[in-house]
């Protein structure tokens, strides 16, 4: 915790504090001979690096044709499959009754010759025991239940960790409670993780609820961003991330890491990196399609974002100098999709406080570059809807008319809800002697399903 405050504080803050001292301090005469202000062209380094990220990502996937839609014709076809392993699917649950029998059914109904699914009730504290228990009563071949009551560590984490030692597939598969998929799903997934330098494999997000509100269809754009993004990533061998829900990895590869860590807020992300670090790639399939409720509620969504956020940064904080130190195992696309991921941490938190510099320079009468600022912001504003409306083309098919009206009308709520999860998360990071806590994404009634 003291290390993440220390490391946050010189990393951002002391680094764009150290610049405007040491502008204040040189001679007039040093600083025609160098750009002014200095914190204002050093935000520029970070925004040309975005861009030339985002069209490094555009151009990536045109040369591989995933711009055709239904518009356009296609030829792509999925790689054939060789060797069919056990995978073990692993579900954690805490008080599901509202979803987990239509996740049990649906996953029943895969089209996979050899896999077992591990439902694991971590403290549940309403009906998710009999459902479950009814579940393996009639399939105890296929599934097995895992009670944890008494345990003292809970959340996912955990209970994932507690599941591997009592199962031995090839592959573990982790889904969340709610997640839905098509009876194909590991058909599609298997030819991504057969390399040997490949620890895992993500598939594609998507919302399951999109029509329940506006603030739903406002993220099933925003997750069709995220594929964009996450795809882009796995062309140019960056840093693709485990989303939680919808991922395979290898048994034998999560063992030698250390398994899950059960302190992190985000135990998806930290995995991710520690693989990365590790010398092991994450491959993106964008075949394969896991669904999941979005929350209805602004409280519960920026709940869910900030938690999201502060595992991120301090998944970062704690992995930065085996990213870019001397010994790193990370290659040059990865740092530097790296270096564009902490940019957007960076960049609202110093367009911030330069923004109340020269509010405090305009008090005093003196030149500002407030104009400046603002162009800066718009740049940002216009890379991010250009990737949404890549992002939305791809995904849902729509024309470019139409994502990029989509991509617009999301691209402002993305823009106003994120400046301000960042700034939170860092007064979180910087001022709060524990870490953020873990809020349960509240679950919406799924069609009734038979267990008898």
């Amino acid at each position: 915790m003291l290390y993440d405050r220390i490391f946050l504080t010189s990393l951002i803050i002391g680094v764009w504090a150290s610049i405007k001292i040491f502008e204040e301090l040189l001679p007039d005469k040093a600083l025609n001979y160098l750009p002014k202000p200095l914190a204002l062209y050093a935000i520029l380094i970070f925004v040309i690096s975005m861009i030339i990220h985002t069209f490094w990502l555009a151009l990536a996937q045109r040369r591989k044709g995933f711009f055709k839609t239904k518009f356009e014709t296609t030829t792509n076809q999925l790689p054939t499959i060789s060797y069919y392993p056990n995978i073990d699917i692993f579900i954690a649950i805490h008080n599901e009754e509202k979803v987990i029998a239509s996740t049990i059914e649906n996953l029943l109904g895969l089209n996979y010759p050899n896999y077992s699914i591990y439902l694991i009730n971590d403290h549940s504290i309403d009906l998710t025991k009999q459902i479950l228990d009814r579940y393996q009563s009639k399939f105890p071949e296929k599934i097995k239940v895992i009670h944890r009551i008494n345990e003292s560590i809970r959340g996912k984490a955990a209970a994932l960790n507690y599941t591997f030692a009592h199962s031995n597939g090839e592959l573990i598969a982790v889904f969340d409670a709610d997640a839905r998929v098509e009876a194909d799903y590991f058909l599609k997934m298997l030819p991504y993780i057969e390399d040997d330098s490949t620890a895992a494999v993500q598939s594609q997000k998507r919302v399951s609820n999109p029509t329940a509100n506006y603030l739903t269809k406002l993220q099933e754009n925003e997750y069709c961003l995220d594929n964009y993004l996450q795809c882009g990533k796995d062309v140019i061998e960056g840093n693709v991330e485990l989303r939680g829900n919808g991922f395979l990895i290898k048994r034998d590869v999560l063992k030698v890491v250390g398994l899950l860590d059960e302190e992190t807020l985000t135990e998806d992300l930290e995995l991710s990196t520690r693989l990365i670090v590790n010398g092991w790639n994450i491959r993106f399939c964008r075949e394969a399609i896991v669904l999941e409720q979005a929350p209805v509620k602004f409280k519960s969504l920026l709940l869910q974002r900030m938690r999201w956020t502060e595992g991120s940064l301090r998944r970062y904080l704690s992995n930065l100098t085996k990213i870019f130190g001397p010994s790193k195992e990370t290659s040059f696309s990865q740092q530097f999709d790296a270096f564009v991921f902490l940019s957007q941490f960076a960049v609202p938190i110093w367009i911030f406080l330069d923004i109340i510099s020269e509010i405090v320079r305009y008090l005093k009468d003196q030149e500002t570059h407030l104009t400046s600022l603002m162009l800066i912001s718009l740049v940002i504003w216009l890379i991010t809807c250009i990737s949404l409306a890549f992002g939305i083309r791809i995904y849902r098919k729509f024309s470019w008319r139409t994502s990029l009206k989509r991509a617009i009308e999301t691209n402002f709520y993305f823009l106003t809800v994120w400046p301000i999860i960042v700034l939170l998360t860092f007064r979180k990071v910087l001022f709060s002697r524990t870490r953020g806590k873990w809020h349960k994404t509240e679950r919406h009634d799924e069609p009734k399903v038979s267990v008898l």
